[in-house]
């Protein structure tokens, strides 16, 4: 077959599979270049004739979980807000996100109503300037003279608009301090020149990085807040006894960008993740309240209601693609007027109205300024009762403003006024439900990209599905020129030599068994939330059954003991250290692992001595692989400096780690870059050290692919691939060093249990051959996906460890940044399958025979779950969990695929 013979059928299986990735992505995450507004009406639409406001604060304390300030636990780190609430009007809630948690979408929703897409996630490491209506370019527009002070993410999306400002760009989730000492010492010399601005928002990081080092449980979670505390007062005072402000009508909003989880990421869905605290206080008196003891959960608001909020109150309008609402409670504390008020909502309803689909029409006379609807309409967002409602509504309320602006003082206006409230109070909930099915469907997904994406997806896929069971039922056809030497072998071969081939066969097939549950696990959320469980089981229940046809194969009683010993480490490890290191999945991520153990101030102490002992044993082993390959005496001196240079690369690269976790705890912000570049020189030296080890090693034996050999087995440790796990270990916290050591021994022991299956013939006399190469790969793929688990990451993009991809930058490289983030986060798929490629290539002439068709099977087993969970996504797009489970799962394994195609790609040039 072509695409099974041929290098250029196997690159274009992987590009046209490509193509049909990027179609169906498309297609599902629907990111265009602009973002539809509201549709055009040539209707004027009345908005407020004056501001009820003349000044806003904004304040954005990222992470700010909704239990950090309501919660009797921590409401009373919140002293002089407390005692700001007393005097002044306020309301406060919950306010609500929607996924993706992370800073820019929510920034965007903030600023415009816009709910994010999901793609947004995928753009937040790199955010440009924002094309959506937003309440900023209005007041700017208008005249407002605003300043910033935090997060750099501001100035990115809102460059120009600002007159003063002072991004803080902190990368190093160890920095709690300085990034928020660097926005607090501006606001001084702010209020000191009250005359020269009419806005400032301030964006606070400190709390975001505690939460990522210690959780919202953390030691320094109460401290910040305090700290917060302290700054919300100084602004509060400021603005209430400045000659300045204090006269005018001005608001104050503190508010969180997104919430954490109970781990202190966020990213997913979870209720700490999506719920963020809202506080709005006034200047305004209109419903003064009594003494505030406490802070208690309050109302639940959307996060967009900012947007509509502040566009409203400040005079600037309403952003056009905003789904935010005004709630009752802000409509009747901020708007000093009941004029104003009728105006607010009327301005509202009109909004709502452009996104309709229904005809906008206009009253006569008094009320030839009111938009109402076609009475014959029905649309996704209105019903036809709900049309009739609305125009009733929006007649009665211009009804009551035309009384108001005619200032009757008589009787019938008075009762008038009172039954316009009534009909605000309708109004608002009318809102509400019109926002609550707008928001649900505010996602909007090109099905035909997405089919046709998926068809080219399923065709390659299934292609290559059938290679896989023409490989495993053994009917591959031979080439002409390998034929007779196959056909001699396979009937000469022994019952040795045929029960290692059955045996092969049978791990082999239960491996794809497991692969394939594990794909369909894929369509249940549950299922998919939890699963690390599967990768888990299938671990131990392939390394059981592996051991197991080793016991019973006709092997010597020390290859058969030595082989049970290296599974019982195996397990050993495993249990003790590698599943323990960090707890994953949904249900039991809460509970505590062996590196919060380590984490914790109590036992912190072990820490240092457990990276020592880490080093220790890597350095060992790396000394016991030089031993066992003998280079001969009478060594000239260069030679003698190439044998021991990975021990020499190891000692320094193992110092110069340490030094970094030093800084990273007690040094500088710049000690801390100079270290970490530093090491990044030291894996390169370790890295060619190990390969000129390698190559002089090779010209000095001459070796050949005899995998029972032990010294082969052993100088497999000093290939340049042993440096990956190092620069992982960098990458992360100091846990993930320790890991991925247990890691490397981990895969030394298995690659030992795997060899004894090889039998003492000649690999070009045995036709299990290839069967044996497919066996080891898929034992190495599950391997690579449990290591991917057992390294802390998810289904969840919570657990997106971001700080990884700034090891060393001083700025935002966006480019070095996604390399660094693929590297560590893929790090356990990739690791294993470049130690696969080391340990069992095979020579040159032979494998060219061989690997094409090999290389077809492999991918087949990469695509399918991505095909499944495609599908999965198109046949669930209305499904509750659609962008909380299924997309993240999808979008997972599609940057797994762009990471692994380079990988395939060279392969597949070289081989074949």
């Amino acid at each position: 077959m072509f695409f099974t013979r041929s290098s250029l059928g196997f690159f274009l299986l992987l590009g046209i599979y490509s193509g049909g990735l990027f179609l169906f992505m498309r297609g599902l995450l629907y990111f265009s270049s602009d973002q539809a507004s509201a549709p055009v009406s040539q209707i004027r639409i009345p908005t407020p004739s004056t501001s009820a406001v003349k000044r806003l604060v904004l304040m954005v304390v990222d992470g700010l979980r909704s239990d950090l300030v309501f919660s009797p636990r921590y409401s009373s780190n919140w002293p002089k807000l407390r005692s700001f609430m007393k005097k002044l009007t306020f309301t406060y809630s919950n306010s609500i996100t929607q996924p993706p948690t992370v800073t820019m979408p929510r920034i965007k929703a903030i600023t415009s109503g816009r709910v994010p897409r999901f793609i947004d996630i995928v753009r937040n490491l790199d955010a440009t300037a924002i094309r959506e209506d937003n309440w900023v370019t209005r007041l700017n527009s208008q005249g407002w003279r605003l300043e910033f002070y935090g997060d750099d993410t501001w100035l990115k999306l809102f460059p120009y608009l600002f007159r003063s400002f002072d991004g803080t760009s902190s990368f190093f989730v160890n920095d709690f301090e300085e990034v928020d000492r660097n926005v607090t010492r501006h606001l001084n010399t702010l209020f000191r020149r009250p005359q020269d601005w009419d806005g400032v928002i301030l964006h606070y990081l400190g709390l975001d990085h505690i939460g990522h080092v210690e959780g919202p449980d953390g030691y320094n979670v109460a401290l910040k807040l305090a700290e917060m505390d302290t700054v919300v007062g100084s602004i509060l005072d400021s603005l209430t006894t400045s000659g300045t402000t204090r006269n005018e009508q001005w608001l104050f909003i503190l508010t969180g960008d997104h919430g954490m989880s109970d781990q202190g990421g966020h990213g997913g869905s979870s209720s700490g993740e999506v719920t963020t605290a809202l506080i709005i206080l006034s200047s305004t008196a209109i419903d003064k309240k009594g003494p505030v003891t406490q802070l208690s959960n309050g109302a639940r608001t959307q996060q967009v209601d900012l947007a509509t909020f502040i566009g409203s109150v400040t005079g600037a309008g309403i952003p056009s693609t905003s789904l935010g609402i005004i709630p009752s409670d802000w409509l009747a504390k901020f708007y000093h007027d009941p004029s104003t008020q009728i105006m607010a909502v009327i301005d509202l309803l009109s909004h709502f109205a452009r996104f309709s689909g229904c005809t906008l029409l206009t009253s006569d006379g008094a009320l030839k300024q009111v938009v109402t609807l076609d009475p014959g309409c029905s649309s996704s967002l209105l019903t036809e009762e709900q049309v009739i409602l609305f125009n009733n509504l929006m007649k009665q309320l211009a009804l009551g403003l035309f009384y108001l602006e005619q200032n009757n003082t008589s009787n019938s206006t008075l009762n008038a006024l009172a039954s316009v409230k009534t009909h605000m109070n309708q109004a608002i909930k009318l809102s509400q439900q019109l926002q609550s099915r707008a928001l649900s469907g505010a996602d909007k997904l090109d099905n035909t990209q997405m089919l046709l994406g998926g068809l080219i997806m399923w065709s390659v896929t299934l292609y290559l599905c059938l290679l896989i069971v023409r490989e495993l039922s053994g009917k591959q056809r031979l080439s002409s020129n390998h034929t007779h030497v196959q056909l001699f072998a396979f009937k000469t071969a022994g019952q040795p030599e045929l029960l290692s081939y059955m045996s092969s066969k049978l791990l082999c097939t239960f491996c794809t068994v497991c692969l394939l549950i594990q794909t369909i696990s894929l369509s249940g959320s549950s299922y998919a939330e939890e699963e690390h469980q599967f990768w888990y089981f299938f671990s131990v229940s392939t390394l059981v059954l592996c051991t197991t046809l080793v016991w019973l194969g006709p092997l010597p009683w020390s290859s058969k003991r030595s082989s049970i010993l290296c599974a019982f480490g195996i397990l050993l490890l495993d249990r003790v250290l590698l599943r323990q290191m960090h707890r994953t999945g949904d249900k039991w991520i809460h509970l505590p692992d062996l590196s919060d153990w380590l984490y914790s101030p109590e036992h912190s102490f072990w820490l240092w001595p457990a990276q020592i002992f880490a080093w220790g044993v890597l350095f060992a082993m790396r000394w016991i692989a030089i031993e066992s390959c003998n280079w001969g005496a009478g060594l000239p001196r260069n030679k003698i400096l190439a044998r021991f240079s990975p021990l020499l690369s190891l000692l320094v690269l193992s110092l110069s780690q340490l030094y970094y976790r030093w800084t990273a705890v007690f040094g500088s912000s710049e000690q801390v870059i100079t270290s970490a570049r530093f090491v990044y020189l030291v894996l390169l030296m370790d890295c060619l050290c190990t390969y000129n080890w390698t190559h002089t090693n090779q010209s000095l034996h001459k070796l050949t692919f005899q995998p029972s050999e032990q010294k082969r087995f052993w100088s497999d440790l000093l290939q340049p691939v042993a440096t990956y796990p190092l620069l992982v270990g960098l990458l992360g916290r100091p846990a993930v060093t320790i890991l991925w050591i247990g890691i490397l021994i981990k895969e030394c022991l298995l690659a030992h249990v795997i060899r004894s299956f090889w039998s003492e013939d000649h690999y070009e006399q045995s036709r299990a051959m290839k069967m044996r190469l497919s066996c080891c790969w898929l034992l190495y793929w599950i391997q690579g996906w449990t290591s991917f688990f057992q390294q802390g990451n998810s289904l969840s993009l919570a657990t997106v460890d971001v700080s990884a991809a700034y090891v060393g930058l001083r700025t935002h490289q966006p480019t070095i940044a996604g390399i660094l983030l693929t590297l560590y986060t893929y790090a356990g798929p990739l690791f294993w399958q470049m130690a696969y490629l080391t340990r069992f290539s095979l020579p040159g002439d032979l494998e060219r025979h061989v690997t094409t068709s090999l290389a077809c099977f492999r991918l087949g087993f990469v695509l399918l779950p991505i095909t499944f969970c495609a599908t999965v996504c198109y046949v669930l797009q209305s499904h509750l969990f659609i962008w909380t489970v299924f997309t993240p799962k999808l979008l997972y394994l599609a940057v797994f695929h762009i990471a692994f195609f380079p990988l395939l790609a060279i392969w597949g040039a070289l081989r074949t």
